[in-house]
């Protein structure tokens, strides 16, 4: 009996599968009860508002998500009364459109939640638009005024029915998208050590190309944790907390530290091999390294499928045995390398033990959570209309986009409402997500109509075409957040399908459900590209000087520690946090640049050698971070502050430069290195590593300024890729 119940926790830990399950249980119960009485045309109308309802739905506690389900249903119902009273008049319901379309869009800016709330309320008004146009008498339809009609009035009858079985099934997997996205991060955090490996490798490597690698990475583990502290935040508010939160939470907290000793970077590997003629301490490390990724990824395995940790003590051993191999050069290689390489030691070894020590004791180990940042709604709706918002640029896009749909169906007499709801899922806030989302659309699309016309071949009846809808919405959402093409594909065979039962017509919308994508398709492309496009090259120094200040800050903080001792106070994690982000937002801009169009690829090698030492700037601070610890020389703690303020300086110098060119170029380093050549001959080998990581994140900072220069002289030619 144990057996089954554990396949089953496995499914249900996967959200995608889950959510999936919970659309497939509200559409085979109004598909089935739908055709024993006769009225499948009523209950694959119903499925339409399931849709929607999934899209809408956030990841909350049980009160806060039936808050969200009541106000979903009035968005819902506002945009279907709204499109049912305007469309009879052509001009009125273009205008109205618009105008609903603009102002819900903002909506979103309150938001996370809100923005799933508005998208899938424009995704109402659609179906909507779709049903009346489809209306038997939809001659009279368009001449004369109409109340709600029925049609309406199902799609929120299915909406509040998948609301109704996902509440009732929320506690069974309340903390699973907690889960989920905390096995992410372990997840991610295995990949980023996997790759870190290769610097130790045999096997002949561009450390350059794993340094971007890596910085690529990087990205994946910021955005898990950011999603993941998103999902705690929803359910912080009530005072006692359960067990099963306080570890989630204790869970995230190590997987900060870890993130910390795994991205820190203690030499330069490039030189390692040439410096350190000893295969066997270089392969250990690498073994190491391995081990240390498996380990994150069995973490990983561990929370999302709600196991006992069991910690591979191989890992243990490894690190003992490496220890006493290092032990063995200790007096035969120079302490600037070795120094470095019994602090990496160190720093695994922490790693090892944070990861043995990852199930907690008591119901109160985890520190105090940095409070959520708050702005008022007045606040937040005023950050987002202004030009400069993405959300009111989006806003905008999206607006004329639905405008311009409507508008070919009014002037070229057709009722292909798909061209307004494939510009609505196509078109995104960035030139770049918007071409990816096109392709998967098309080819998505076209794949779907050959399987969903093969399938109406052979399933010619009613009840075999019901349950293939089911099986379409179980398949799209499954697969909605990790594949999309494939997720294009079954909602376009759920949709031939439902054609066919409401209006007997599935092959008759094949050739106009093309047509409608690629001019959907088209329109998003388009608007992406010529209606104020949010092109990388001008974004990019934004997210420099972000990212500058967040590593002044995250330094500042390493400093205190070095002066006052070492904490995990929240001004140390926040702003450690904080510096992480950056540098992800820094990289994904760079990323982004090399699929927008050639002639924006604006000084595209110049960005991508600034990102790539902002991310070794960060690994160095890293390094810092994670070997914090109080100084006792009092001349040592002064001359640490004197060094802080010099590469403050000289990055505030910085930051100036790459928002208005100047000529200054005091960088401020030859005073430094002669303020660190008096601890050169420091008897304490710790201070000789902290001074030689500091001449490293200065090394840094004075390339970053010269970059800052040249950034501002190269041409204005765009690189090609």
């Amino acid at each position: 009996m144990l057996q089954p119940w554990r396949k089953l926790t496995y499914l249900t830990a996967n959200s995608n599968f889950f959510i999936a399950l919970k659309a497939f249980l509200a559409s085979i119960t109004l598909l089935i009860p739908g055709y024993v009485l006769e009225l499948s045309e009523l209950s694959v109308t119903a499925v339409l508002g399931i849709v929607a309802a999934v899209i809408s739905e956030g990841d909350d506690s049980i009160k806060q998500r039936m808050i969200n389900s009541l106000l979903t249903l009035v968005c819902f119902t506002l945009s279907s009364l709204l499109v049912s009273q305007l469309f009879p008049y052509p001009l009125f319901f273009l205008i109205g459109s618009c105008l609903f379309s603009f102002s819900i869009i903002i909506l979103g800016s309150l938001g996370k939640r809100y923005v799933s709330i508005s998208f899938a309320t424009l995704m109402i008004a659609v179906y909507t638009m779709l049903g009346l146009s489809h209306d038997a008498e939809s001659a009279v339809i368009l001449t004369t005024e109409v109340e709600f009609n029925p049609y309406s009035l199902l799609l929120i009858v299915g909406a509040a029915w998948y609301f109704i079985i996902s509440t009732v099934l929320l506690k069974v997997t309340l903390y699973n998208p907690i889960r989920e996205q905390l096995a992410e991060i372990y997840f991610s955090l295995g990949s980023y050590q996997q790759e870190k490996s290769k610097f130790f490798s045999q096997t002949k490597h561009d450390h350059k190309t794993i340094r971007h690698t890596l910085s690529t990475l990087n990205i994946n583990i910021v955005n898990a944790m950011t999603a993941c502290r998103t999902n705690i935040d929803y359910h912080m508010g009530s005072k006692n907390l359960s067990h099963e939160l306080q570890h989630l939470i204790h869970l995230y907290q190590e997987a900060q530290e870890l993130h910390e000793k795994m991205t820190s970077s203690h030499f330069h590997y490039d030189s390692l091999k040439r410096d350190l003629n000893n295969d066997l301490i270089i392969n250990g490390f690498e073994q190491v390294l391995k081990q240390l990724a498996s380990a994150c990824t069995q973490r990983g395995n561990a929370t999302l499928y709600k196991q006992t940790y069991a910690h591979d003590h191989g890992l243990t051993w490894s690190l003992a045995i490496l220890k006493q191999e290092l032990l063995t050069l200790e007096k035969s290689v120079q302490w600037q390398l070795f120094g470095p390489l019994k602090l990496l030691l160190r720093n695994l070894r922490k790693a090892d033990e944070l990861l043995i020590n990852s199930e907690p004791t008591s119901e109160y180990e985890f520190l105090v959570m940095a409070p959520r940042e708050r702005l008022s709604i007045k606040q937040r709706l005023g950050n987002a209309l202004h030009l400069s918002s993405p959300v009111f640029r989006h806003a905008i896009r999206l607006t004329i986009g639905i405008a311009l749909g409507i508008g070919i169906i009014f002037v070229s007499e057709l009722h292909g409402y798909w061209v307004v709801l494939t510009t609505l899922f196509v078109l995104q806030p960035s030139y770049s997500a918007t071409r990816v989302k096109l392709k998967q659309r098309i080819s998505g699309t076209l794949m779907g109509i050959i399987i969903g016309a093969t399938l109406l071949y052979l399933f010619p009846t009613e009840r075999s075409q019901l349950f293939l809808l089911a099986i379409s919405a179980f398949l799209f959402f499954y697969y909605l957040r990790q594949n999309y093409s494939r997720a294009v594909t079954y909602i376009t065979l759920l949709v031939l399908l439902a054609f066919n039962v409401l209006y007997q017509q599935g092959y008759a919308v094949t050739m106009p459900r093309i047509i409608d994508t690629l001019t959907g398709c088209s329109i998003a492309y388009l608007l992406a590209k010529l209606v104020l496009p949010n092109w990388q090259y001008k974004q990019f120094p934004k997210y420099l000087v972000e990212a500058i200040t967040a590593n002044q800050t995250y330094f500042h903080e390493i400093i205190n520690q070095y002066v006052s001792g070492k904490n995990n106070g929240l001004p140390y994690r926040v702003a450690r946090r904080k510096a992480y982000v950056a540098d992800s937002y820094l990289t994904a801009s760079w990323k982004d640049m090399q699929v927008e169009p050639s002639d924006k690829r604006h000084k595209l090698n110049h960005v991508y050698d600034i990102s790539r030492r902002n991310h070794a700037m960060l690994s160095a601070l890293s390094a810092l971070g994670v070997h914090r610890n109080k100084m006792i020389d009092t001349r040592l703690q002064q001359d640490l502050r004197l060094v802080e303020q010099m590469i403050t300086r000289a990055l505030t110098q910085t930051k100036s430069t790459i928002l208005s060119p100047v000529n200054d170029h005091n960088f401020y380093i030859s005073e430094l290195e002669e303020l660190l050549q008096r601890y050169e001959n420091d008897d304490h080998k710790h201070t000789l590593l902290l001074i030689q990581k500091l001449k490293q994140i200065a090394e840094i900072t004075e390339e970053l300024q010269i970059m800052a220069d040249e950034m501002n002289l190269v041409t204005e030619t765009p690189a090609r890729i």
